[in-house]
């Protein structure tokens, strides 16, 4: 028995309608800062001090007051006194008054009264004075006390992923625990009359599954996500009800590889429909047209096509913003990583928005990229590819033309 979509929607209306609409996971975990990278902060991180806390050097040379150095050269240069010496790791004991100077290191707290340093390489030591020949301007040569981070100051925000940047930041403050957010966990359930594990010895017309098993081990680089292949089922319904309702137990999410068209073995929006509900069965892209969204127990359901481009596709333009929106990442939506100059013409011709597999490279200084031919059917346009392009309704490309690429990445 064959069915029919419900109704073609373009993918922002997926996102402002369905995805938008899902509850962020609330459960906090509380992490060290060092097992953080990549989860999604839970709450606003203050900084309770003030970095670097005292003016420092970014130069070896001397600490100096800048008017003393006003007018120096090769021919004339400023003629100083050597009060001392900054050693690294500990503040200086005095004040620099008009006429003085002190040797410091890269790095090197700067002593009272200095307000610029001058570098080694501008400079002679001749006993106890020390000749300089270029001038510099007042806070030349330093970092103020509070030029990187100031006390209250936030510095990782709720709904950012955690980079390394946070990590070196949080530790060199003295915070060594951050609250996050907990994993979501997903279920992936494989279906198919064809399909069979990559081990196994596969006749002529079978399938053997690179969908489930690659998409768990993509999830599974995001340090929010813990995704697991839960079932591989044939093209049985009550077999795929069954497999839905114990993923449900468990996960957060469950995603069904397969059985998302309209054919006679399709089942993926009865299984839904049986459950709960569903939101959206077509999209209004290419490929990944038949993409099935619904809610069962609260939960996020979502039916990739089995078609290999179509599956990663989908993948990426809706699966992943639904993941990142539930780990309360506060930008889920897909974001061009960049601007290519596209090396080849795509005619005009469909009303559905395209995707392309793109291939991007360097070439005379600028960004490019080629469109990797192919079917949906196919797994070498992926294979090769960097990421893909969009392309709107009618819309062509002319060999040259600029546009936004986004890259498989999380």
């Amino acid at each position: 028995m064959t069915g029919r979509y419900m109704k073609f929607v373009p993918r922002e209306e997926i996102y402002e309608n369905y995805v938008k609409k899902l509850s962020p996971i609330s459960t906090v975990e509380i992490l060290d800062v060092r097992e953080a990278l990549g989860r999604i902060c839970a709450q606003d991180v203050l900084s309770g001090e003030t970095l670097p806390g005292f003016n420092k050097s970014t130069f070896d040379g001397y600490a100096v007051k800048a008017e003393d150095t006003f007018g120096a050269s090769f021919e004339t240069p400023a003629v100083l006194k050597v009060k001392g010496q900054v050693e690294m790791g500990k503040a200086f004991k005095g004040e620099i008054t008009s006429g003085e100077a002190v040797k410091i290191p890269t790095g090197g707290f700067v002593p009272n009264g200095a307000d610029a340093c001058v570098m080694i390489e501008s400079t002679k030591e001749i006993g106890d004075t020390v000749e300089i020949y270029a001038e510099v301007r007042p806070g030349e040569n330093l970092v103020r006390y509070d030029e990187d981070i100031r006390e209250g100051e936030i510095v990782v925000e709720k709904g950012e992923r955690i980079n390394f940047g946070h990590v070196y930041t949080l530790l060199s403050l003295g915070i060594t625990t951050i609250k996050v957010f907990r994993k979501v966990k997903v279920a992936v359930i494989s279906t198919g009359d064809e399909i069979v594990e990559p081990e196994s010895a596969k006749e002529l017309t079978q399938i053997r599954d690179g969908n489930t098993h690659t998409l768990v081990s993509w999830l599974n680089l995001f340090p929010g996500v813990e995704a697991r292949r839960t079932a591989q089922i044939v093209d049985d319904l009550n077999s795929l009800i069954s497999s839905i309702k114990e993923a449900l137990k468990d996960n957060d999410v469950v995603v069904i590889s397969g059985g998302s068209s309209v054919g006679e073995k399709d089942f993926t929006t009865k299984a839904i429909s049986s459950l709960g509900e569903v939101r959206y069965h077509g999209t209004w892209i290419k490929p990944g047209k038949p993409t099935v969204f619904g809610v069962c127990d609260g939960k996020p359901v979502l039916g990739l096509p089995g078609k290999p481009s179509s599956f990663i596709v989908s993948s990426y333009l809706f699966l992943f913003p639904i993941l990142k929106r539930l780990a309360g990442q506060k930008d889920f939506l897909p974001v061009p990583a960049g601007m290519v100059k596209i090396e080849d013409e795509v005619e005009a011709k469909m009303r559905r928005e395209r995707f392309f597999f793109v291939k991007v490279f360097k070439k005379d200084g600028k960004m490019c990229a080629t469109i990797i031919p192919g079917q949906s059917m196919l797994i070498s346009p992926f294979r090769k590819a960097d990421g893909i392009i969009a392309l709107p309704p009618g819309e062509g490309i002319k060999a040259g033309e600029i546009r936004e690429y986004y890259r498989f990445d999380w």
